[in-house]
């Protein structure tokens, strides 16, 4: 299976409501999205979210990435040589690992493919199903809320609540979304880097004193201050969870080295794709932390990938794979879709993506 033509494209699909956080809002899932076609005419999908603020990735960014420097180099190789191909995307370029991630899906789904099977099978996993949680955006208290009773009057039983742009507000918002919604429901707490320290271990003693039963806090102050994130997971009783502080191998070795947090959060789009996600799992597992899955705002193509991988782990903890809830419709034809409050992927070999419906704008194509 000789790898002849990627196609690059724009995918664009609204969403339901924008989505905020404390580093920025958008009102849309706008992928790159990397289309390999071999000469037995398969097609492989991958795509690349454009998140500036977090990974320094552009769209305009990540489409020259794969255009001149990651695109060119596969041509005309056999997707047998995976590891190898795996190798020289990690290899070619520094940075830009949300292009990576597209380069990197793609070449799974087409190995998948290659294999015969799913590629959450290919990874080792055994069933096709996965429950993801639901974030809430960080707005006034009562839209808060009111969200909040939506999801849970969807089904929905766990809720990531973002936070991180007052503290003090933040720990009216947790209160009015706890008291609306009840005990059963699991709140967990994303401050994405909002927080200074000392705001940090006011807000998460606050929540402990007031019964607010929060389990998670996921990256409350600046990802590149370690020795803060390792003293407030030394002071606090709920988990602290690295995001932004982890985006690869070396982050995770260093997090282990000195034990940071309790746990990381594994995102394709931090990691460059599912190769080096395996390796942060791996180095997260042997210094015994916790993992949990997670994504930016990404197409289904995405989530189809991320999914897989999680799928493929029986100890992830939490996943977060919540955009393709938010979206307004799935555009993508096979791969993962929804089922209630479950993601389900396709049991056709690799991602089992179908083709794409509406919303691709093509840029180009590498021959």
């Amino acid at each position: 299976m000789k790898i002849m033509e990627i196609h690059i494209a724009q995918l664009t699909i609204p969403l339901i409501r924008p989505f905020i956080t404390a580093v920025r809002r958008t009102e849309c899932v706008d992928d790159v999205v990397v289309m390999i076609k071999t000469d037995r005419g398969n097609w492989g999908y991958g795509s690349a979210a454009s998140t500036p603020a977090i990974t320094g990735d552009s769209t305009e960014s990540i489409i020259s990435a794969i255009k001149t420097i990651l695109g060119p180099q596969l041509i005309g190789r056999n997707i047998s040589e995976l590891n190898l191909l795996l190798q020289m995307n990690n290899q070619a370029m520094a940075g830009n690992s949300s292009a990576k991630a597209a380069i990197d899906i793609a070449l799974h789904d087409l190995f998948a493919q290659h294999c015969g099977l799913p590629l959450y099978k290919l990874l080792g996993g055994n069933t096709n199903s996965i429950s993801s949680c639901i974030t809430i955006s960080v707005k006034e208290i009562d839209a808060m809320v009111q969200d909040a009773v939506d999801l849970v009057n969807q089904g929905h039983q766990t809720i990531k609540i973002k936070l991180g742009l007052n503290p003090m507000e933040d720990i009216k918002r947790v209160q009015a979304i706890r008291q609306a919604v009840g005990n059963s429901i699991t709140l967990l707490v994303d401050a994405n880097q909002g927080w200074s320290y000392e705001d940090a271990l006011k807000v998460i003693e606050s929540l402990k004193q007031q019964h607010l039963n929060i389990p998670l806090v996921e990256q409350p102050i600046r990802a590149h201050d370690l020795l803060h994130l390792k003293a407030i997971s030394d002071q606090v009783d709920c988990l602290i969870i690295a995001d932004e502080a982890c985006f690869s191998p070396e982050d995770t070795l260093n997090i282990a080295k000195i034990n940071a947090c309790d746990g990381v959060n594994i995102k394709l789009m931090k990691s460059g794709g599912i190769e080096n996600a395996q390796a942060i799992y791996n180095i997260a597992k042997a210094a015994q932390m916790n993992i949990m899955v997670g994504c930016m705002l990404e197409s289904p193509i995405g989530i189809a990938a991320i999914a897989s991988f999680a799928l493929s782990k029986p100890d992830i903890f939490y996943a977060d794979l919540d955009p393709i809830y938010l979206i307004r419709d799935n555009y993508v034809l096979g791969g993962a879709q929804r089922l209630g409050t479950k993601i389900i992927l396709s049991d056709k070999p690799g991602l089992g993506i179908e083709g794409i419906a509406q919303g691709l704008n093509q840029i180009g194509v590498i021959h």
